[in-house]
């Protein structure tokens, strides 16, 4: 089993290669590592390190099914983008109090990012480069509000650069690779790594690079081509917003 990130990247790119109940599976261990996370993140004291560790492979798991996603239909991009903001806007309340204490009160929550980079999307197939200008601009203002709990510029680039990892131009798609190892690299801890640079390593910047390549390829392996999906279609919008419910409840009662 080849763990290599662009060989990895470049199995994403052939569609043939990550089957209906494939990307499902990957959607089913980032919900997972998401719980983890915010488990260890809002209900432990102090946190446990491994479970940080696990939890890094959330964000680029959810980002490649978005890429992928976003891709197939892009004369539907604008109603994608439409559904994003107003699951973002719904779910920001939830977040911003699950996380108080924890988060600044304007931080925005992770599916700001997914909003953002496909509204860019939508201006560019509509516009041209002038849309794309328009997005660029708009993600520049979304940086800063991004940045204490959902990953800022390097969440951004990431989802750019997966998108252009599962397009159809091959230039595009190397360009993206690159794009998308070097957010990988900098997504998690890279402020700490010469204070701490082995905890850094260790639990960070590891983590985000190993457990997403382990969880597409053991997902491709277990779901070969031509396997139906189990999950509904916009489970992860309803698990999102329905799991910080959850946890900011037991948060009063822990």
């Amino acid at each position: 089993m080849n763990l290599s990130l662009p060989v990895v990247l470049q199995r994403v790119h052939a569609a043939e290669s990550l089957s209906p109940a494939a990307l499902d599976m990957i959607k089913v261990l980032a919900l997972c590592a998401m719980l983890i996370d915010h488990v260890n993140t809002l209900l432990l004291t102090p946190p446990e390190p491994l479970m940080y560790a696990l939890g890094r492979m959330a964000f680029p798991l959810f980002t490649l099914i978005w890429a992928m996603n976003v891709q197939r239909t892009p004369e539907r991009l604008q109603k994608r983008a439409n559904r994003l903001w107003l699951w973002a806007v719904f779910t920001q309340p939830v977040f911003s109090l699950a996380f108080a204490g924890h988060q600044p009160w304007w931080a925005l929550n992770i599916l700001f990012v997914f909003a953002g980079v496909t509204q860019l999307l939508a201006l560019q197939y509509r516009y041209g480069m002038k849309g794309l200008a328009a997005g660029v601009l708009l993600l520049g203002g979304m940086v800063w509000p991004l940045q204490p709990a959902s990953y800022g510029l390097a969440g951004l680039l990431l989802a750019g650069g997966l998108v252009m990892v599962t397009g159809k131009t091959p230039g595009v798609q190397r360009t993206g690779i690159v794009l998308s190892v070097l957010s990988l690299c900098c997504l998690n801890g890279v402020s700490h790594l010469l204070s701490l640079p082995a905890d850094t390593l260790l639990f960070a910047t590891l983590p985000t690079l190993l457990f997403p390549l382990v969880a597409v390829s053991l997902s491709t392996r277990f779901s070969p081509p031509g396997t139906a999906r189990f999950m509904p279609r916009h489970f992860f919008y309803i698990a999102y917003a329905g799991h910080l419910l959850i946890l900011l409840v037991l948060m009063h009662v822990w």
